[in-house]
Order: structure tokens, then sequence, then C-alpha cells
């Protein structure tokens, strides 16, 4: 079963979830905080499942992976839940660090 929706957590600061599960375990899933500066959407990290194990991706302006964190000791659904908890917590700090690169850039 796929599920998907949008969380707002400020104005022009989203958290999309998007997750797949099969007889009530998830079996995928994305976490990304996405959020607008100068009209202009970005994302500005990302939780999933990829690569089979749940990982972390920071991502600089230009949306490339500048590094990693591996969270394999996490089942699938505890990662997604602890990656909407992490962004809904840290989403501030995670913003400020992006426009601060934006800026350098």
């Amino acid at each position: 079963m796929d599920k998907e929706y949008f969380l707002e957590l400020e104005e022009k600061t989203i958290v999309y979830v998007h997750f797949k599960t099969e007889k009530g375990y998830v079996t995928e899933f994305v976490v990304k905080l996405l959020s607008a500066f100068e009209g202009e959407w970005h994302e500005i990290l990302r939780y999933d499942s990829g690569h089979g194990c749940p990982h972390k991706d920071i991502l600089n302006t230009d949306g490339k992976v500048t590094r990693k964190i591996w969270y394999d000791f996490l089942d699938n659904g505890q990662a997604l839940t602890m990656a909407i908890k992490d962004i809904k917590d840290n989403f501030e700090f995670y913003k400020e660090r992006y426009q601060k690169w934006l800026k350098e850039y």
C-alpha cells in the first residue's frame, strides 16, 4: 500500500512523506524537507530507504548529496518515524544552514 502526504511546518516550509507498506511493515520510504526561497522550492535534506538501508542525505544548493548518514541499526518503520520527528524538531536549523549556503554561492 502506498501513502503520500505533506506536512506544513510554516509558510513556505513543508515535509513530503511517501512510504509503502506490505503486511503492516514499511518496505520503502522517502521524507523530504522542502522550503521556498525567493519563490523557488529547494530540497534541503532527505531521508530514504534507498541503497538497501535507511539513511539521511544532506543536500547542497545544487541538489547534490554532500553527506550521507546511515541508520543501519533501524528498520524502515523506525527510520520513517525518526525522520519525521527529526525534521519537525530541527527544521529551523536545517533551513538556516541551507540559507547560509545559498548566500555563500
